[in-house]
C-alpha cells in the first residue's frame, strides 16, 4: 500500500471514529446528529427552515421534523418576523446555552484529557499536519468548485 492511500485510509478512520465519538457524546445530551447540525447552524442567529435546508441539504420536511422535535424540547422557538408574517425564524433558546456549557466535548478540558500524554512535540507535528492536510482539501474544493 502506497503512503497516499495509507493517508486515505488514515483519514477516513479518523474521521469515522470521531463522528462516533461525536455521535455518542450528543446521543448522552439526548440529542441526534441531525439534530446537532440543526442547531450548530442557528448558533450563529434566527435562519428560516429554507435556510437551514439549503445550508444542510436536507429537504425541507426532513428539517421541519427536526424543528418540531426540538421545538418539542424547548431547545428551538418558532417566532415570525415582524415585517413579513409570513416569515418565520427558528432561533436556540436559553435552554441550547445551559445545554451547551454541561456538554464535556464542547469544553477545551475535553480535547485536553483525550489528548492526554501526548507530547507538546507530538502535539506541534499533529498541529501542523492536519494545517497542511486541511490546506490541501480545501485547494481541491476549489478547484472542484
Amino acid at each position: 500500500m502506497g503512503k497516499a492511500h495509507e493517508i486515505g485510509t488514515l483519514l477516513r478512520k479518523l474521521i469515522k471514529t470521531y463522528q462516533l465519538l461525536m455521535a455518542r457524546e450528543w446521543e448522552r445530551c439526548g440529542l441526534t446528529m441531525p439534530q446537532m447540525i440543526v442547531l450548530r447552524e442557528i448558533s450563529q442567529g434566527p435562519k428560516t427552515i429554507g435556510q437551514i435546508s439549503q445550508s444542510v441539504d436536507l429537504s425541507y420536511s426532513t428539517i421541519s421534523g427536526i424543528i418540531d422535535r426540538l421545538e418539542r424540547s424547548q431547545l428551538v422557538e418558532r417566532v415570525r418576523d415582524e415585517h413579513d408574517r409570513r416569515v418565520i425564524w427558528i432561533r436556540k433558546t436559553h435552554k441550547v446555552e445551559e445545554m451547551m456549557e454541561q456538554v464535556p466535548f464542547l469544553n477545551e478540558a475535553y480535547y485536553a484529557e483525550m489528548l492526554e500524554g501526548i507530547t507538546g512535540e507530538q502535539m506541534d507535528a499533529i498541529i501542523s499536519t492536519l494545517h497542511v492536510l486541511i490546506g490541501i482539501i480545501e485547494q481541491k474544493v476549489e478547484e472542484n468548485a
